[in-house]
């Protein structure tokens, strides 16, 4: 795979394939992380949310069945294609095809905004990926409140699986990870089988620290309220955490 596929990995890796391979990640497990993200929003019924980086929309129907309006945006127009299905007939979710960098959409205009399951650091320079957080700020309405939920990076780059192998419906999948130093980035390849037919993916994150992320979100006029270990709140330490959700009010 040559370098300029590689900085742009984010739209080939998330075709059809992922859903399968992340099966794992359920409407159920979305339900049951509801509470605690509803009670960082402080949204009343009704509201507005941006769902960024949506993926199949797990969070959207979750927060449409709890009797709010929501916006969410992808890049995949295969996870798009599966959460519309999932969502037909469900008045209160628009879905829409876009670049986290360049949202079109309005500014002010969401009552709160989720960005989950470390869907951000993808870009492969810290200026891109600072430029979609202030997108996201952008579109909020002013005391709206922001919930990113990434990776512990300190606590994952200490425990990393260099490799380890799994079942995705009988057929052999096999991951390696591995953290570049120089470019702050984990990186992950899953090769083997999906559906009888050969399957080579691509994933690298920068592996943002909770001191980096904090200093981002001032940047994007993002006041940091608060930091948890997980999205059923509990305490965020770095040496135990396995997330750092962060919660941001725009100012």
């Amino acid at each position: 795979m040559s370098d300029s596929c590689k900085q742009q990995w984010f739209a080939k890796s998330f075709e059809e394939d992922y859903l399968r391979r992340y099966a794992h990640r359920t409407d159920a497990a979305a339900r049951a992380e509801l509470p605690f993200v509803l009670k960082q929003l402080k949204v009343a019924r009704g509201a507005r949310i941006l769902d960024l980086c949506c993926g199949a929309g797990r969070h959207s129907r979750a927060f449409a069945a709890a009797g709010l309006r929501v916006v969410g945006v992808d890049l995949s127009a295969d996870l798009l294609r599966a959460a519309s299905a999932k969502a037909a007939g469900r008045k209160r979710i628009i879905y829409a095809r876009a670049d986290m960098r360049r949202l079109p959409l309005q500014p002010e205009q969401f009552d709160g905004g989720v960005n989950l399951f470390t869907s951000f650091g993808y870009f492969s320079t810290d200026m891109q990926n600072e430029q979609a957080l202030h997108e996201a700020a952008r579109v909020l309405k002013s005391g709206a409140r922001f919930v990113m939920d990434f990776m512990n990076a300190p606590h994952v780059i200490k425990h990393l699986v260099a490799v380890s192998e799994r079942d995705v419906d009988g057929e052999c999948l096999t991951e390696r990870r591995w953290y570049d130093k120089k470019t702050k980035r984990l990186i992950k390849t899953a090769t083997g089988c999906a559906c009888g037919e050969p399957v080579e993916r691509f994933e690298s994150v920068r592996a943002f620290t909770p001191a980096e992320l904090t200093a981002m979100f001032g940047r994007a006029g993002l006041k940091v309220l608060g930091k948890y270990g997980s999205l059923s709140g509990e305490k965020y330490t770095v040496a135990r955490s396995l997330r750092c959700v962060i919660v941001g009010e725009k100012k």
